[in-house]
């Protein structure tokens, strides 16, 4: 009965990871769409996004491993383990601050810091992330691979829709662009594949 249950959990893995690898394709090619968009919209600094990606990795490497505290933050908001992964907190939490605040107390927010925050919030939830979801088995590793990109996919679409509250960011673009370049790559592997 174990023997054939371990056999179920691989054959399982292995379906996994081929929809891992198709997921992959479309996460490789809406990830550049999303990039390129982000250089063309008016207003956007890219360097801005990079230093702010440096820094929370230098932040989480050097200075103060925030885990703990975003666990606490998200569990906070959320019960369900889903929705932590799903639904970063503090990104949702700026995205409100940008409404509610300067109509409070009559002030401006400038783009860039709302970028750096953004993805700051970003990065760390999806540190956060990827420390929930991983594994140490085959089958845990494959799972994570999985999970992972889903969430990493999902999470970059709410990013889109954060940048959209103050830029003119073609979410629809992206995704549009990303999903028809993904098609083209999966289509290209799997012919280079069974030549």
């Amino acid at each position: 009965m174990e023997e054939r249950e371990l056999k179920n959990n691989y054959i399982f893995a292995l379906v996994k990871l081929f929809l891992f690898l198709l997921i992959f394709c479309f996460l490789t090619e809406i990830g550049r769409s999303f990039i390129r968009e982000f250089r063309a919209t008016k207003g956007l600094s890219f360097n801005v996004f990079i230093l702010s990606t440096l820094i929370t990795f230098a932040f989480y490497i050097f200075i103060f491993d925030l885990g703990n505290f975003y666990k606490k933050l998200q569990k906070f908001f959320f019960r369900s383990r889903f929705f932590s992964c799903l639904f970063p907190s503090g990104l949702i939490l700026f995205a409100a601050g940008y409404f509610f605040l300067p109509k409070i107390f009559n002030f401006s927010v400038k783009g860039d810091i709302f970028v750096f925050a953004g993805t700051f919030s970003l990065i760390a939830h999806l540190i956060y992330v990827s420390r929930v979801t991983r594994g140490d088995s085959f089958v845990s590793i494959v799972n994570y691979f999985f999970i992972f990109s889903i969430f990493f996919l999902l999470n970059l679409i709410l990013f889109g829709f954060y940048l959209r509250i103050i830029f003119d960011f073609d979410l629809g673009k992206v995704l549009f662009s990303g999903i028809q370049n993904g098609t083209e790559l999966i289509r290209y592997v799997f012919l280079r594949s069974f030549k």
